[in-house]
């Protein structure tokens, strides 16, 4: 009998700290080098939403890169997923946002090293260089 209100305190602390983790977990951050990263990449397309048009896109298609600015959380910005636990950016969907330009061998899109998926369907890179480390 007298084990059991030790047990409950043992249980009651291993449980708070599981709460208190789990928390803590949620908001981690893009990694300073990563946010950077994407608004280099930013900056290196054109953008122009009206040029392009698709069956693929939503009529009212807008540049995700819009809500990308300087001081923001990458992860809180259209288009980009990054992981719960790490705050690493794992996926960039640039798709539909009326993007032209080229992806050389020097682009910051190759900083992001935990980057899984990647989608820039729909923009217009016609008669545009793509780096051959795509291939």
């Amino acid at each position: 009998m007298m084990y059991r209100p030790i047990l409950c305190f043992l249980f009651f602390l291993s449980y708070s700290q599981v709460i208190c983790s789990s928390f803590s977990n949620s908001t981690k951050l893009c990694p300073h080098h990563q946010n950077s990263a994407l608004l280099r990449l930013k900056q290196s397309f054109s953008i122009d939403v009206s040029a392009f048009s698709s069956d693929d896109c939503n009529s009212a298609s807008f540049a995700t890169t819009d809500s990308w600015k300087e001081g923001t959380d990458c992860c809180s910005w259209d288009g980009v997923t990054c992981n719960s636990f790490t705050g690493h950016v794992i996926g960039v969907d640039l798709s539909c946002s009326g993007l032209y330009g080229s992806i050389d061998s020097s682009s910051s899109l190759f900083l992001l090293h935990h980057l899984r998926r990647l989608n820039l369907a729909f923009n217009d890179f016609n008669e545009s260089s793509i780096s051959a480390k795509f291939g």
